[in-house]
C-alpha cells in the first residue's frame, strides 16, 4: 500500500531549511488538493517516460504560473528531428477533476476558466507573459468519459477550437502516447497524440 502527504506551513519551513528545492503548503487549502497534485504529477511521470523513450525533450513549469491564465502546470515538448522554429509544442494543463458546477450567470466554472485561454490564445499578453509562444493547446484531463463528451459538446458550442485537448484519467495512464486527445473542433473526426508533433 502506497501513501502521499502534504506539508503544513510549519513542515515547509523546516524543509527549505535543510534543503535546496521548492514546495508547497497545503495549509489552507480543499483537502481535494492532495488529490490533485497527485494527478498532475502522475501525469508529469507519465509524459516524462513517454520523451524518454521518444527521444523528445519536456519541459516542466509547476510554479510561478499566476499571469492572465492560471494553469496546473505549463509544458513544452520538443522534437530534436524537427526543424528549429517548428520544432517545440507548448501546453497548458487542467486537472478537472470535478462536474460542471459553481454556476455564474448560467455559466459552469470550468467553461469561465477555458474561456480565458480562448481569449488568451494567439494574444499579445500571451506573448508578453511567456516570451516565447502565444499558440498553445490546452491539455484538461477528466475523470470519466461521460465527462469528457458533455465539456466537448459544451466546448463546440461556444469554443470550438483545436486548442482545446482533452482526455480522460484512465486513457492517459494506459498509454499517454496513444491518440488519447479529442478536440471540440473535429470530435467526429479524429484523435490526437503528443506524438503527432
Amino acid at each position: 500500500m502506497s501513501y502521499v502527504y502534504g506539508l503544513s506551513d510549519k513542515g515547509v519551513k523546516h524543509y527549505v531549511q535543510y534543503h535546496d528545492g521548492r514546495c508547497k503548503t497545503f495549509d489552507d487549502h480543499s483537502q481535494r488538493t492532495l488529490d490533485h497534485e497527485l494527478e498532475i504529477s502522475m501525469l508529469h511521470f507519465a509524459l516524462n517516460g513517454l520523451c524518454k523513450r521518444k527521444h523528445l525533450s519536456l519541459y516542466w513549469q509547476q510554479d510561478d504560473l499566476k499571469c492572465t491564465v492560471n494553469p496546473d502546470a505549463m509544458f513544452a515538448i520538443t522534437n530534436p528531428a524537427l526543424p528549429d522554429g517548428k520544432n517545440t509544442f507548448y501546453y497548458f494543463l487542467e486537472i478537472e477533476r470535478a462536474k460542471m458546477g459553481n454556476y455564474k450567470d448560467g455559466e459552469p466554472s470550468i467553461m469561465r476558466k477555458l474561456g480565458r485561454y480562448y481569449e488568451y490564445y494567439d494574444s499579445t499578453d500571451c506573448k508578453k507573459e511567456w516570451g516565447s509562444f502565444e499558440h498553445f493547446r490546452v491539455v484538461v484531463v477528466q475523470r470519466t468519459e461521460d465527462r469528457r463528451n458533455n465539456l466537448l459538446q459544451e466546448l463546440r458550442l461556444h469554443f470550438n477550437h483545436r486548442m482545446f485537448w482533452l482526455t480522460t484519467e484512465p486513457l492517459y495512464k494506459a498509454d499517454i502516447g496513444a491518440s488519447i486527445f479529442r478536440t471540440p473542433k473535429d470530435l467526429d473526426a479524429r484523435d490526437y497524440s503528443f506524438l503527432d508533433i
